[in-house]
């Protein structure tokens, strides 16, 4: 007979009873387990502390309501805690009077980030060889041809600095009104 076990057996006699109406024979597990032996679940990985930094928590921290929207998830990644408390953190501020000169930092803040990151790019353009290229000529892989662009380093250091000395004054003049708005 295929397929034939006393597990299947006993299926089908607990089935039949079952369909019968009666109630099939009670079973009870008993695992043996040994205390020493580490659960997969105490383990703990060198990602976790650093994705449960990056996860969106369920509650606000400073209100205890549940963070469940999409402005929610946007808020906790800039300021730290849920849209409500944004709202009325930005309120206060309105009534106080002090909005605008909170929003003022903010942008300066952002185009300074901005500036700084034109200002590597340029740094990593300036410093850059002339680019080589291998292309295959025939299907084979037999074959291939070298192609290097030719660039101009001189005139590429000079405009480099040019950008760079610029960006550097808009830095400059930046963190000026930041001081000014701070006093």
């Amino acid at each position: 007979m295929a397929g034939y076990s006393k597990e299947n057996e006993r299926q089908n006699k607990a089935l039949q009873t079952i369909l019968d109406g009666g109630t099939p024979e009670k079973r009870i597990f008993v695992s043996m387990m040994d205390k020493k032996k580490e659960k997969q679940g105490d383990r703990k990985s060198h990602l976790t502390d650093i994705m449960a930094e990056a996860r969106v928590p369920w509650f606000c921290p400073s209100c205890d309501k549940v963070m469940k929207k999409k402005l929610d998830d946007k808020m906790w990644r800039l300021f730290g805690h849920c849209f409500d408390c944004q709202v009325q953190t930005e309120n206060k501020l309105r009534v106080t009077g002090e909005y605008d000169e909170w929003a003022e930092k903010k942008v300066l803040k952002n185009q300074k980030s901005y500036l700084l990151e034109q200002l590597q790019s340029i740094e990593e353009w300036k410093n850059q060889t002339a680019p080589t290229f291998l292309n295959q000529a025939n299907p084979d892989g037999s074959t291939v041809t070298k192609e290097t662009w030719q660039v101009d380093t001189e005139k590429n250091k000079k405009v480099a600095d040019e950008a760079i000395t610029g960006i550097n004054q808009l830095i400059s003049d930046i963190e000026k009104k930041l001081i000014k708005l701070e006093k």
